[in-house]
């Protein structure tokens, strides 16, 4: 990555998100993300989809939700695409991570990788599940390694069809950083509930 998009990154206050710094900053990181082998492996891969987070949502819901709300921007969560293969029930997520998500300094908060953890497991799991929506009923997690902002990364979560049958959906994923390598792991299940009334997700979540 430019070494001079990294300096404005990590240099100085946290750019706030919908500035004139942070929209010059996150086109210059989308331009990034598309020379990245993962992604350019993954569209040229016809057996994946490629959408954009909350597609289907309008921008007053997006501002209203974690991840597409008080995380977005260059300094949170930016870049985001997703790559799902329908055929192996497979999702992937690629995106970058800013310099506000540190729980310890260089170090992302665990809460921002469970989080990242269960919205990619959950987009998979209402894949499959009724009326296409659920929610999480238990989520373990493995950091295997510390993550450090400033890098784009890979969410993988892969369905579990041993494990998964009716209202219930069990989702094993991972996140690796740039490299490569593996710095959690997680198993989760998700269920349609029977009493509680949901919101139907629809397609491009």
């Amino acid at each position: 990555m430019n070494a001079s998009l990294v300096m404005k990154i990590f240099s100085g206050p946290i750019i706030q998100p919908d500035s004139p710094e942070d929209v010059e900053i996150t086109e210059a990181l989308n331009a990034h993300f598309d020379k990245l082998e993962i992604v350019k492996k993954l569209r040229e891969d016809p057996s994946y989809t490629e959408w954009e987070p909350y597609g289907n949502f309008t921008e007053e819901e997006k501002k209203k939700r974690l991840t597409s709300g008080c995380l977005r921007g260059s300094r949170g969560l930016s870049c985001q695409h997703v790559f799902y293969n329908s055929q192996e029930n497979i999702l992937k997520s690629v995106l970058f991570l800013g310099n506000a998500l540190d729980g310890w300094p260089t170090v992302v908060h665990g809460g921002a990788i469970a989080t990242l953890l269960d919205e990619n497991m959950g987009r998979l799991a209402i894949e499959n599940l009724p009326e296409r929506t659920g929610v999480t009923a238990n989520l373990n997690i493995t950091y295997k390694a510390p993550l450090s902002p400033g890098q784009y990364i890979s969410v993988e979560a892969k369905l579990n069809p041993t494990l998964s049958s009716g209202r219930k959906v069990v989702v094993e994923a991972v996140i690796k950083d740039q490299t490569g390598k593996l710095c959690s792991e997680a198993t989760a299940l998700f269920v349609y509930p029977k009493k509680l009334k949901l919101r139907t997700i629809g397609e491009k979540f």
